[in-house]
């Protein structure tokens, strides 16, 4: 059985070996683990009543371990870990807890996702908040790989964030892999809000055109109140652009300014666009888009048993 040629420790005290089919093996230090590991205090200091808030596939592999009779005190007495732990995520996981600055250390996105792994597993606290702080920048990950892991571990604010970004993915656009990944209650609460956003948009370009703010010296306010309307409801203007963008219908009120105003006087047309700026109508617009978001992310964690905040 090959011996790691960094984690074969030579005054380490606790043997290890890779379930993957590497059968690579790890000397280290045991201590160091029951410190840092929920997992390994509970496997390694009996009797532990931690043990019993263990669950899944890592109670099941703890069991198994015990029943197996090893105690890592040797290489012929490994303890043998789960196949689902790769050496290269062991690897990352023991480069942080080792060598690594909890502080300092810039771990690599696919490190960071097998500290993340690893810690969860072996119930390392340290190592989830270390793995997810670098993971929470939002381009860190891709969405459908973000919402797969907020599921994994219970991450509420990834399965939100995830979310936001894939309401701007039209969700014919998904291929069957990440349909997959997402499954099919992620893919059909997504489907649903789409479809609710769109909506809530045609409704805002075509039932809530706003009145134009008109200065005083403007000739003909209801010229100028139809030339407003018509850059609102025209495919060129606002409505298409709601229908069309990927961005957020309060973002494309922040971006008014730029459409072509037609025959709108230029100053009431300023003015107007300023003013929907910090307006209740504003507001109202982002609270109901982001209301319609907020609910079905709460129904798919409330369905799958995840909190809304991670703490």
């Amino acid at each position: 059985m090959p011996r790691h040629p960094k984690f074969y420790m030579r005054d380490g005290t606790l043997v290890l070996k890779a379930g993957d089919g590497s059968e690579v093996l790890y000397r280290v230090y045991r201590a160091v683990l029951e410190n840092q590991s929920v997992f390994f205090e509970g496997l390694l200091s009996l009797p532990n009543s931690k043990v019993d808030s263990l669950a899944g596939d890592g109670k099941k592999w703890l069991e198994e371990v015990r029943a197996a009779g090893v105690d890592g005190t040797t290489d012929e007495t490994a303890l043998v870990l789960p196949a689902q732990l790769a050496t290269k995520e062991l690897d990352a996981f023991f480069d942080l807890m080792f060598y690594g600055s909890w502080m300092d250390a810039q771990p690599a996105t696919v490190d960071a996702c097998a500290i993340l792994k690893i810690s969860h597993f072996l119930v390392v606290d340290r190592g989830i908040r270390f793995a997810k702080r670098h993971l929470d920048k939002e381009d860190a990950l891709p969405a459908v790989q973000r919402l797969s892991l907020g599921f994994s571990y219970g991450f509420g604010d990834w399965v939100r964030m995830a979310f936001d970004e894939l309401m701007s993915v039209p969700i014919n656009e998904l291929t069957p892999e990440e349909e997959e990944t997402m499954g099919w209650k992620a893919y059909r609460a997504l489907a649903r809000a789409q479809a609710e956003v769109l909506d809530v948009r045609l409704r805002l370009a075509v039932a809530r055109i706003p009145v134009v703010n008109h200065v005083n010296w403007c000739y003909n306010h209801t010229w100028c109140q139809a030339e407003w309307t018509k850059m609102w409801t025209s495919m060129s203007g606002v409505l298409g652009a709601l229908i069309k963008e990927d961005a957020p219908g309060a973002q494309i009120l922040e971006n008014l300014a730029t459409y072509d105003r037609g025959g709108t006087t230029e100053e009431c047309f300023r003015r107007t666009c300023e003013g929907l700026q910090d307006t209740p109508e504003k507001v109202s617009i982002l609270k109901e888009e982001e209301g319609v978001v907020d609910r079905e992310v709460e129904k798919l964690l409330q369905a799958l048993g995840i909190p809304s905040k991670w703490t």
